[in-house]
């Protein structure tokens, strides 16, 4: 028993002599690594340029569609991420309207520039194309990530295996200096740190000046740059009366990355880089004090995501009146299918014409064909053949026949003549009173 307590002493006097000198030794380190943008930043790739807004305390908010453009005020700014989002003529009046009233609008061109001839109805009111310029190292950023400084030397060496194997000798040099040469302190490492602003030909930099003297550099991504006919020529042109305005590239003056349209007491500016307020780029040169000089003092309106309600969602808001809509449809059909007052009328008979108006239309018919004489006789060689009467009869036979047969019917002798032996007849009274007279000699026999 007294071991057991000697040797749980001895195990809390090493625990705490370790725990001493632990504490003695250590020493704290604290890296920070770069996670990447946060969740808020990836879904929105404009809050940098919000919260920048924010610290100058410039109004804006975020709205859903061009649907906007009847809520603003003549002295709002509104920034469309996307020309394609003003996809029919009355849009493009409404807002050409707003800008003529005083509205500033700031329109990203949305043209893709590789020769596809997309229907964009801004710029072609505006007489301006989108086609592709320069090829730009700089925003390949995989490569930037892995080369560096030498990623500029790929646009001039074609073998990419070749500067992968420069690029790892050159690390491979760097890592022996390292190692070789002692650290020099906070000087060396605020040195190796990058510069805000890329290294880039500044011939690409679109520097501008404001009315108040303040100057903008402004790097545009010459990848898709605005041209027009008058580009070349002159610095700007008349365009239904008001002035459209661009700015060139030093070595292109056929190009521009940004195109002002003064209309009325409003501007228009167009752009081609919609990317120079995302979150990566904001910081660099002076985007942001530029979109703070496009904005003003004005109330800005970002539309970055187009949004239009879903058919649940106008389902909802207009709950009431198509509850009221389908309460009318269903009294005016049940006002349709119910069964009415009074005594039904009866069907009405179809209307059949008599057998005697169909005689009569039939005998006019065939009278007005000249084909009563075919009538008359054929109605009357019945009836001789029943007399036995074959071929031509004598005179003294035929007034012979004619006495019996009006004894037998009470006709006249004279009228049996004439039906049996006359010509045919040439009037309609004729004809009647010749058939009436058939069918009297057919009943009497």
């Amino acid at each position: 028993m007294r071991f057991s307590r000697v040797a749980i002493a001895l195990t809390l006097l090493l625990l705490a002599a370790a725990a001493a000198l632990f504490l003695y030794f250590f020493e704290r380190h604290t890296e920070e690594v770069d996670l990447g943008p946060g969740p808020e930043a990836r879904r929105n790739p404009f809050l940098a340029a919000e919260r920048f807004l924010d610290r100058l305390d410039i109004s804006h908010r975020r709205a859903d569609n061009i649907a906007v453009l009847s809520t603003l005020k003549q002295g709002d700014a509104l920034f469309l991420a996307s020309s394609s989002q003003i996809y029919n003529d009355d849009r493009l009046r409404e807002l050409l309207d707003w800008v003529e009233a005083g509205g500033h609008a700031i329109v990203i061109a949305h043209g893709s520039g590789d020769g596809e001839h997309e229907q964009d109805l801004l710029l072609n009111a505006l007489g301006l194309g989108v086609t592709s310029g320069d090829l730009d190292f700089y925003f390949n950023s995989q490569i930037r990530e892995m080369f560096g400084e030498d990623a500029d030397e790929l646009k001039e060496n074609p073998s990419a295996s070749k500067m992968m194997r420069e690029h790892n000798r050159k690390l491979a040099e760097q890592k022996n200096r390292d190692e070789a040469e002692p650290e020099n302190g906070s000087a060396e490492q605020s040195a190796s740190v990058q510069p805000r602003n890329p290294d880039v030909d500044p011939e690409k930099l679109v520097n501008l000046t404001s009315d108040s003297g303040a100057s903008y550099a402004l790097y545009f991504n010459p990848r898709k740059v605005l041209v027009h006919e008058m580009m070349g020529q002159s610095a700007d042109t008349d365009l239904d009366g008001y002035l459209l305005r661009w700015v060139t590239f030093q070595n292109i003056p056929t190009q521009s990355p940004l195109v002002y349209h003064e209309r009325g007491r409003g501007r228009l500016t167009l752009m081609t880089d919609g990317a120079l307020w995302h979150n990566d780029r904001i910081g660099e040169f002076d985007h942001a004090y530029f979109l703070a000089h496009l904005v003003g003092e004005r109330s800005l309106v970002m539309i970055t995501r187009p949004r239009f309600e879903t058919l649940s969602e106008l389902i909802q808001r207009y709950a009431l009146e198509l509850f009221l809509a389908g309460l009318l449809a269903l009294a005016a059909w049940i006002a349709n299918r119910s069964r009415r007052f009074g005594p039904v009328m009866p069907t009405p008979a179809s209307e059949r014409r008599s057998l005697l108006e169909h005689i009569r239309a039939c005998g006019n018919f065939y009278w007005r064909q000249e084909r009563a004489e075919n009538l008359f006789e054929r109605a009357r060689a019945p009836l001789l053949h029943k007399l036995a009467v074959r071929g031509h009869l004598a005179a003294e036979q035929q007034q012979q026949l004619a006495e019996s047969v009006a004894a037998a019917t009470g006709l006249a002798a004279r009228d049996i003549f004439d039906t049996l032996w006359g010509a045919a007849p040439h009037s309609e009274d004729d004809f009647t009173a010749r058939m009436r007279s058939i069918q009297i000699i057919e009943a009497a026999l």
